[in-house]
């Protein structure tokens, strides 16, 4: 397999090793100390930087690089991806909706009757809000919109701690063979189901995502940059599945095969972005997970920096600890996803914390950075999908495209500080970081907020 690496040591066997404490840890509620493995990267980081700027010689290694993944990315860009949505009307299994809500009073009416607007076969469907230690008005408002709706089921439980847990602790209650995850703050289109479902006979499939959207996209700057961010992952999404990479879940909107499930184990509670980290638990089962991007699930947008810089953290908390928690086993998933994660993890990941000492050395040895290479690719990734999405999936055409495009292009800066700030705090850091809950205000109020 490609970027195999041998060193003496039976693989099977180190990967084995790896899966065993890693459940051992899950099992007995260990949460794990990550500060070692953080370090070591950010140490063999910044000694490779300074290496090519020390021997001149090395950046050769870095322009082979740059190759192999300027290919991989002229690949994934121009590569059509397929339509997967359908419909049959004949294979309807039955299907558990679960939704997590920690104090989401707010928008849990609006929610509900998203919820029973979906069109499938009520005796093939039951619906959970998992009620998860709130000390607002939640608990009230589901007990009236249970005599609204007979038919919805409320777990409530008193630990607070996480939505991983949440998910464990109602998993068992559930009967269908398909469980849909949403978010409190989700509305769902009607035919959901009935346009997803029916992937779900391609045994391969283990988990299909439905493309997000933005329902309070203009309210301001950043709403309606997430709005774009959203569209630019959507395209990416469904461009690495075409060319046999990887694909990730988004929490909100996806649909997940019951028994690879409990083959998995369900939910690793020691993290805090659990859709991110059952991505990689899936495919290390041999699953596959489909991006659907001709159905839209809205859901809120964050609407300051500060509360756009926690939730970013988090993800990109999340994100990274998985490569962490997953290596080596992960690097047995064959050539081609294997590059697709050398792609996204180097960039998403080692570049950002890459470009300090690269930086430092341009500063005070007048040296010129060595990275750029890297840094380009980065750019004409986001560029073309932003452009790309942006034309595809809001009809953006001429001077509108191209002024988003800036936009986008100007907001998604942002992520390298986050990366940064994340990626030297888990060095630090004995236990992965304190959930901070986003805010919902609901459909209903952010056309007020000023």
């Amino acid at each position: 397999m490609f970027f195999r690496l041998y060193l003496g040591i039976n693989w099977e066997n180190w990967c084995k090793l790896s899966r065993n404490i890693y459940h051992y840890g899950k099992d007995i509620g260990i949460h794990r100390d990550r500060r070692l493995q953080a370090s070591l990267v950010v140490i063999l980081i910044f000694a490779l930087v300074s290496l090519l700027h020390l021997v001149p010689e090395l950046q050769w290694l870095l322009v082979g690089l740059t190759l192999v993944l300027t290919v991989q990315m002229f690949r994934m860009l121009m590569t059509k991806p397929a339509n997967p949505v359908m419909e049959n009307d004949t294979y309807l299994p039955p299907v558990s909706i679960v939704v997590p809500a920690k104090n989401e009073s707010v928008v849990l009416e609006d929610l509900v009757h998203s919820l029973f607007n979906v069109d499938y076969p009520s005796d093939r469907l039951d619906i959970w809000i998992v009620d998860d230690g709130s000390i607002d008005d939640t608990p009230a408002i589901l007990s009236n919109l249970q005599t609204q709706f007979p038919n919805l089921q409320v777990f409530s439980r008193q630990l607070t701690n996480g939505k991983s847990a949440a998910l464990n602790a109602v998993f068992p209650c559930t009967k269908g063979e398909i469980l849909l995850i949403c978010d409190a703050d989700a509305q769902l289109p009607v035919n959901i189901l009935r346009r997803t479902i029916p992937l779900f006979k391609n045994k391969s499939i283990g988990a299909v995502q439905v493309r997000k959207s933005i329902f309070n996209l203009h309210t301001n700057f950043l709403t309606r940059c997430q709005q774009m961010e959203m569209i630019c992952d959507s395209f990416l999404q469904s461009h690495r599945i075409a060319v046999g990479g990887m694909s990730e879940l988004r929490g909100n909107g996806m649909l997940l095969r019951r028994e690879l499930i409990e083959k998995c184990q369900g939910w690793n509670e020691d993290t805090v972005t659990d859709d991110l980290d059952f991505c990689f638990k899936l495919y290390l089962v041999g699953s596959e997970i489909e991006f659907v991007t001709s159905l839209v699930i809205q859901e809120e947008g964050v609407i300051t920096w500060k509360q756009l810089w926690h939730q970013h953290c988090r993800w990109a908390e999340g994100g990274y600890q998985r490569f962490l928690d997953y290596f080596p086993q992960i690097l047995t998933l064959g050539w081609k996803k294997e590059i697709d994660l050398l792609l996204f993890f180097l960039l998403q990941f080692l570049l950002p914390i890459a470009l300090i000492p690269d930086l430092l050395w341009s500063i005070f040895y007048s040296d010129r950075p060595v990275l750029w290479p890297l840094q380009t690719i980065l750019s004409l990734i986001l560029t073309s999908a932003f452009i790309a999405g942006l034309y595809q999936y809001q009809n953006l055409r001429g001077l509108s495209l191209l002024w988003a495009t800036i936009q986008g292009s100007l907001y998604m800066v942002h992520w390298i500080p986050v990366m940064m700030v994340v990626t030297l705090r888990m060095c630090v850091q004995k236990q992965r970081s304190r959930w901070i809950k986003t805010q919902h205000r609901g459909k209903n109020n952010y056309y007020n907020f000023k």
